[in-house]
């Protein structure tokens, strides 16, 4: 339980359905000492100093507070699970395998130029990796202290908040990791890469009810839950580090500011991109005012940007060779240099497919499955469902998917002969804009979804 609507909702829903010997607890991945007192000042956009005139109104940043909010949210939990009548609360601390296994990995991928998904990466390791293994361990421990008592058969699941579905498939006795009825909450996306072996030990409520966010509230609210009492102020979403508050955009977002605690400036050219144009409405070819390859501007580290986002660079006013919005295309490790291009229109912000490395099936027959399927031409949706009946993509979440048409299991450039995680090569029925190396991308058949992986690199257009 996180103290969101969604673990607490989840926690009311087992004890309607009967469940007996519910344990709540609650997860710790951060520790205080990891994050001293922050004397990073405010910045301007690609980490610039910002002006001592500036009328930008920002805030320091302030990350001593992540004790506070992590036992404001404990004492949360506390509160929810007396007001319905469950155990005390188990506190359990992860922050040793979070920081091993999550966040020095995206800190390194940031060095790299890429962008991580630590979310993604924090289900597999930790939320459904170590936590499960603890679990595990508990429960047997518990069984070898209960065997000369009684002989019955116990079992154990992990029930979360999640808005996705387990279904088992009797056929096989395999067990799957289906959507959830909600298109805006699904989150199958973040559990792509999840091991499928623990399928069988888990309970997502919400989905298996087939609740949608504001059903969830509204069942908080009938139950008059801490946090969500009618007349009451609404308690605000849990969040994975509580104390990374949201900033201003426009390169200050407080993630951004955090970041800079741990990676040091490195900087280099700014460039202008091709200016060829793609798309429905495409005009014919417009070169840039200022020619490809002309630098423009610094920026002080390539982890400062995200493929497909706004530059905001700051270009001089009324400059006709510099009208138009800009937007970040390529990140050039080797280089240090960043790319940018102008318009949403350009071709170099699409792609017609991408390469996956660090591919996890779910399921012995995920992969035949995906291989085996040829794109079903018409088929949008079929009756009572919202979600396409097609092998399908996505690479950001909430992202409408995307249709495949092919896809190919590629060697291992560096091991070939070991048993790795698989290398993909998918490609799109359109191309797509701002594919991003370092994200996530997953593929499903219909409800079904097959795995997940990290995108490697960008397949460009003809």
């Amino acid at each position: 339980m996180s103290s969101g609507v969604d673990s607490s909702v989840a926690a009311a829903l087992l004890i309607h359905s009967g469940h007996e010997n519910l344990q709540p607890f609650y997860m710790a991945n951060w520790s205080p000492s990891a994050n001293p007192p922050s004397v990073v000042p405010p910045q301007a956009p690609y980490n610039k100093p910002q002006a001592k005139n500036s009328t930008v109104q920002t805030q320091p940043f302030q990350n001593q507070d992540s004790g506070k909010c992590t036992e404001r949210e404990f004492n949360d939990v506390k509160d929810i699970c007396q007001a319905m009548g469950l155990k005390k609360p188990l506190y359990m601390s992860f922050e040793k395998e979070y920081w091993n296994e999550v966040f020095t990995p995206m800190i390194e991928t940031f060095q790299r130029g890429r962008t991580p998904n630590p979310d993604i990466e924090c289900n597999r390791q930790i939320k459904f990796g170590v936590v499960v293994k603890r679990l595990e361990r508990e429960f047997r421990r518990e069984q070898d202290s209960r065997k000369f008592v009684d002989k019955k058969v116990r079992k154990w699941w992990m029930a979360t908040g999640h808005y996705a579905r387990i279904l088992h498939h009797i056929p096989t006795n395999n067990y799957h990791l289906f959507r959830s009825r909600d298109p805006n909450k699904d989150q199958t996306f973040f559990l792509s890469t999840i091991p499928p072996s623990i399928f069988p030990h888990l309970l997502f409520p919400l989905g298996f009810h087939g609740l949608t966010k504001p059903d969830v509230k509204t069942y908080a609210r009938a139950l008059s839950l801490p946090g969500w009492r009618i007349g009451e102020p609404e308690r605000q979403e849990s969040m994975g580090l509580c104390f990374v508050e949201p900033g201003g955009g426009r390169g200050k977002s407080g993630f951004r500011r955090w970041l800079r605690e741990y990676l040091d400036p490195e900087p280099g050219d700014i460039i202008v991109g091709p200016s060829r144009t793609y798309g429905p409405n495409k005009q014919a070819d417009r070169p840039h005012p200022a020619s490809q390859g002309k630098v423009i501007g610094q920026h002080q580290g390539l982890w400062h940007a995200t493929i497909g986002e706004r530059s905001h660079l700051e270009f001089p006013q009324g400059d006709a060779r510099y009208v138009g919005k800009w937007y970040v295309s390529r990140k050039n490790k080797n280089e240090n240099t960043l790319e940018v291009v102008r318009g949403l229109d350009n071709a170099r912000l699409f792609g017609k497919g991408m390469v996956v490395e660090q591919w996890r099936w779910l399921g012995d027959d995920a992969e035949e499955l995906a291989l085996g399927i040829s794109r079903h031409s018409g088929s949008k949706t079929t009756e009572n469902t919202i979600w396409e009946n097609s092998l399908v993509a996505q690479f950001r979440h909430r992202q409408k998917p995307l249709r495949i048409t092919k896809v190919e299991v590629l060697e291992n450039p560096t091991k070939p002969t070991e048993n790795l995680p698989k290398r993909l090569k998918i490609l799109f029925d359109t191309p797509e804009r701002s594919v991003t190396p370092g994200q996530s991308a997953a593929l499903w058949f219909g409800e079904r979804c097959l795995g997940g992986g990290v995108i490697e690199d960008i397949i460009d257009l003809d």
